[in-house]
């Protein structure tokens, strides 16, 4: 049994929406016996749901004590998205030979129900084969989701077919691909979106490509791509520099971060680990004048600092911490410090 104090910290990670949060803290309540906790956790909404699960644990309860506590605790479940959860009220109503009375009871209710009551529907209508159903509701204008949630099921039950035959965007059926361990098919769909300039694409079929060591192609693609030296999100450039230099092409690695960067300093750890101190260190220099946040500048500076103390040149940290970043001063003293204890 979890203390008060525990319970607090379930009840307050709850309310911000922790998901395993609610649902530990509603199973903890039904320990308890405490309904009128579970029942609030569960909410009102979704009375369709309640219905169908009431209904079914019904028939597998000797009696009904407990039985409101077990729905609401399940309704909380499924709402979280555990799939145990689903799959544990699929089998039951397969146990009861009612998946067909499901599917009429969800079907009645589709316009007005929730993504929960949905992604149960097209479970059910799969494992029925009724794979045209699925389709219609893919289809369905009424339920903004219906598509996104139809191709998502059907990618992670890896039916590619299925997939394609609904015209599914081609990362998700790469990534289909992947989780059933066919990544060449994976890589071929991914290079026709880049064919066809979806920008979106670029990212994901090159960190295939490095994920399978290719990195001439990776670097084909990467250079086939227009470059936007504002774009701070994408790790393309870093990953198919990293993947040059572990198979020991440096130069190759340093002259794509020269061309597509940012990625100061990585590049000035490529040109340092060549010999190329003086580089790296303009490299530095260059980057703190070029940015105006002062998270990122301390952070270079950190990074530079360390870097001469690395290669032996304390004199000219000596100099910078004189007149320039506090970054310099703080390395430098803790050198010093470190160098005199091991003395």
């Amino acid at each position: 049994m979890l203390d008060e104090g525990r319970i607090e910290e379930l009840r307050s990670a709850a309310r911000t929406g922790t998901v395993l949060a609610r649902v530990r803290l509603a199973e903890l309540y039904a320990e308890q016996g405490d309904i009128g906790e579970v029942r609030a956790l569960a909410g009102t909404e979704n009375k369709s749901l309640e219905l169908l699960l009431t209904d079914t644990l019904a028939d597998t309860m000797a009696g009904r004590d407990g039985l409101e506590t077990a729905v609401a605790v399940m309704k909380i479940r499924l709402e979280s998205r555990q799939k145990d959860a689903f799959d544990e009220l699929i089998e039951l109503l397969r146990a009861q030979d009612r998946i067909e009375e499901a599917i009429t009871f969800l079907q009645a209710r589709s316009e007005g129900s929730d993504h929960t009551e949905q992604s149960l529907l097209v479970h059910l209508l799969l494992l029925q084969g009724r794979v045209e159903d699925v389709r219609t509701m893919a289809g369905d204008s009424r339920s903004r989701y219906a598509r996104t949630l139809v191709t998502g099921i059907l990618a992670e039950q890896g039916r590619i077919e299925e997939l394609r035959a609904l015209d599914a965007d081609g990362f998700v059926v790469s990534h289909a691909l992947v989780g059933l361990g066919r990544v060449d098919e994976a890589i071929a769909v991914m290079q026709e979106c880049v064919d066809a300039n979806e920008q979106h694409a670029y990212d994901f079929l090159i960190k295939l490509l490095v994920e399978q060591g290719r990195a001439d192609q990776a670097l084909t693609v990467l250079e086939s791509r227009s470059h936007n030296p504002y774009d701070v999100v994408s790790t393309a450039s870093v990953d198919v520099a990293r993947l040059l230099d572990e198979q020991g092409r440096p130069e190759d690695a340093i002259r794509v971060l020269q061309a597509r960067g940012p990625a100061d300093e990585q590049l000035a750890a490529l040109l340092a680990a060549q010999g190329r101190i003086d580089e790296a260190v303009r490299v530095l220099d260059r980057a703190m004048t070029d940015h105006d946040r002062r998270f990122a500048i301390d952070k270079l500076a950190g990074a530079q600092a360390d870097l001469l103390i690395e290669h032996g040149r304390i004199d000219e940290l000596r100099t910078r911490a004189d007149t320039g970043h506090p970054a310099y001063g703080t390395r430098l003293a803790a050198y010093l410090a470190e160098a005199d204890r091991t003395g």
